[in-house]
Order: structure tokens, then C-alpha cells, then sequence
């Protein structure tokens, strides 16, 4: 199987089923731990969706553990592939009580953009009997209201997706930033896009003028040329990974800044703010600098005070490593971008938060 709306836009935190749950195997018996415990027949797959492998033979499971057998033909990074002696492009280090595999030796993290990481990833299908244990994302449908009018009426609508990288649509397997590769997942905004063009049978004018390693600052001062001129229905912003590098009151005062001119010249539109995932927990790139969770509380806040909702990644992707599962499995360059797991995840939370869509 290869990608399909309707499969990737199931709800992580809804029903009994999952489906196509990366992770990454490191070392010849190496073991991942997946969200749910499986009952009855586990399906493991390469991650382009090619190749499916034989319990017994490439793998074993043990309750929410699954196990590679070293025997066996399941893609995995060898140790010395993924803990490095020296540093590759930046200087991207396991933290000490972070990563549990912290090896002094062996310092450096392996990442690679494209589908340098992913192509070594694997897909797990299961049914389980597991309840969600994290948040469920909240239907915030009710602040847009005349979006949703335009949608039951038929209209065309149009919609504007600003932000970094993330929304840029790295490293999505479906697109040049992530190899175009199988099982050529779309990026999260065509996604979305597709969907409310299907469910509602409208058209969508798209425009996605997210740029790759732009922070608040790099986007506000963009802001008019990139975002105005487009005179959206609905812009959906996105900053914040590359925020860490900042402090929270300068984030703060550009997301203000582009929320005041974006109601300025746009006083009908609606606007939805992602919250972002994580960089890695278990690297010194993400943790030690500005923690996104400082950027939720403060979109959370401003939700409070403006016309607008958030759309909270953070607290799903925060959630998703809570069940077990390692940063490693959800990532798309092993730093701070998605694979297609957590790109799908960021189209289920958004279609949840701007139309309440949970089935």
C-alpha cells in the first residue's frame, strides 16, 4: 500500500487500529517500542511501503517491544552509523542522560536531510486495545466561523501556509525535500488541502510561501510581501523551531507584530498558529536553548487575547514520546523535522483544531 488520505488522516488518539507507525531500528538486534501494545497479527513493512517482513524470522514482539533479529532482513542503522566519533555537518551531540545509548566514545548524532534517515525507518501495522493516553487536540471549529460558512456554501476559499521548514513540507517522502520517494507522502498543507477540497467539493486556491530556516524575526520582516499581498480566507502560520535560538519575549513580539498586520489589512480572514513539534530530546541541539514549550505558552496566550486558535503540536508530539516511543521514530533528519508519521499527525491535529474533524 501506498499513501492514501484517508488512512494517514486517522487520528492517532481514535480507534483501534494503527497504522504505518515508524521507528527506527539502531543496531543488529536493536529494539523499538511502539504507542500501543498489538493484539493478534503485527505487520512490518520498509517505510517506502515496498517490502513487508516475517515475524520469527526478521523481527519478534514482546508486549509494546519489538525486537530485531539479527539474522533477519529488517532495515536498521548499525551503532557506529548512528552514534558517531566526530561530528558531521554541525555539531549535533547526544546528551547524557537523555539518550540512553550516550556512549562518550561515540559522541555525535547522525542526521541527514532528503531520505538519509527515513529510508532506514520501518512501518508497523497492529490493532490494539489501547486508550490514547495524551491530550486530544481540541475542536476550535468555533473560531472560524465564516471560513466554515464559505465551506458548507460551496465557495472557493483560499488559504496561505507561512512558516519555516516544517511548513515548507521537509522531509514529506512525497515531495523533492524528503527524495520523492515511496510511499510519496504529501506535504501537510497539500493534505489538508485535498481534504476540505474532497469533503466539502470546493476548489482551494493553495499558497504555501513558508521559507526553510526562517525564524519570527526573518518572517515578520517578510511578512507583508509574503503573506498581505495574498489576501487569504485563512493563513496558517507556523515559527518556532528556529525560535530556540531566540528569546521568548522576541518571539512574542513577532508573532504579535504579524497577528496585528495580518487583522489590518485582512479584517474578515481567520488565522490558525501551529505550535511546533520538538527538536530532539535527546540532543544538545534541542536542549539547550529556548524550549518550544515557552513558545506554546505564549501562543496560548495570545489565543486568549486575539481572533485566532492554535493548532498544538507540541503537546501531541510531547505526548507521542511519552508512550515510549524515541524521538529517532518520528523524525524525518533525527534534528527537528517530521517524517510522514508526524507530518500526518500535524494534518489530523490542524483538521481537528480548525473543523473538528475526529473520525
Amino acid at each position: 500500500m501506498h499513501y492514501d488520505l484517508e488512512t494517514w488522516l486517522r487520528p492517532v488518539w481514535r480507534g483501534k487500529e494503527a497504522h504505518f507507525e515508524t521507528a527506527t531500528v539502531v543496531g543488529e538486534s536493536g529494539e523499538i517500542h511502539l504507542a500501543f501494545k498489538p493484539t493478534g497479527k503485527v505487520t512490518v513493512q520498509n517505510y517506502a511501503l515496498e517490502k513487508t517482513f516475517v515475524e520469527g524470522v526478521d523481527f519478534q514482539i514482546n508486549g509494546q517491544t519489538l525486537r530485531r533479529i539479527a539474522s533477519g532482513s529488517l532495515p536498521y542503522f548499525k551503532a557506529e552509523e548512528f552514534y558517531l566519533p566526530e561530528q558531521l555537518q554541525y555539531d549535533i551531540r547526544a546528551v547524557k542522560g537523555a539518550c540512553p545509548e550516550f556512549d562518550e566514545e561515540r559522541p555525535f548524532l547522525f542526521f541527514g536531510e532528503a531520505d538519509l534517515v527515513t529510508r532506514n525507518q520501518i512501518a508497523v501495522s497492529y490493532a490494539h486495545d489501547g486508550v490514547w493516553s495524551g491530550k486530544i487536540p481540541a475542536d476550535k471549529s468555533g473560531k472560524f466561523p465564516k471560513l466554515l460558512q464559505k465551506l458548507e456554501n460551496g465557495e472557493r476559499v483560499k488559504i496561505t501556509f507561512y512558516g519555516d521548514s516544517i511548513t515548507v513540507g521537509c522531509n514529506a517522502s512525497g515531495s523533492k525535500f524528503g527524495g520523492n520517494v515511496s510511499p510519496h507522502t504529501d506535504i501537510f498543507p497539500v493534505m489538508i488541502t485535498k481534504y476540505l477540497e474532497n469533503r466539502y467539493k470546493i476548489s482551494v486556491d493553495y499558497v504555501n510561501t513558508a521559507v526553510g530556516g526562517w525564524d519570527s524575526a526573518v518572517g515578520l520582516k517578510n511578512f507583508d510581501e509574503r503573506v498581505l499581498d495574498w489576501q487569504a480566507d485563512l493563513l496558517i502560520l507556523g515559527f518556532g523551531m528556529n525560535d530556540i535560538w531566540n528569546t521568548p519575549q522576541s518571539y512574542e513580539e513577532n508573532l504579535q507584530e504579524m497577528i496585528r498586520r495580518f487583522y489590518a489589512k485582512n479584517p474578515t480572514a481567520e488565522l490558525l498558529v501551529i505550535s511546533s513539534m520538538l527538536p530532539n530530546v535527546e540532543s544538545n541541539w534541542g536542549v539547550e536553548k529556548t524550549s518550544v514549550f515557552e513558545f506554546e505558552k505564549i501562543l496560548l496566550a495570545l489565543e486568549e487575547k486575539y481572533p485566532l486558535a492554535v493548532a498544538d503540536l507540541t503537546q501531541i508530539h510531547s505526548d507521542l514520546l511519552a508512550t515510549g516511543k524515541r524521538y529517532r521514530d518520528m523524525t524525518g533528519n533525527n534534528i527537528n523535522h517530521p517524517n510522514d508519521y508526524l507530518i500526518r499527525v500535524y494534518a489530523q491535529v490542524l483538521l481537528k483544531t480548525l473543523i473538528g474533524k475526529d473520525e
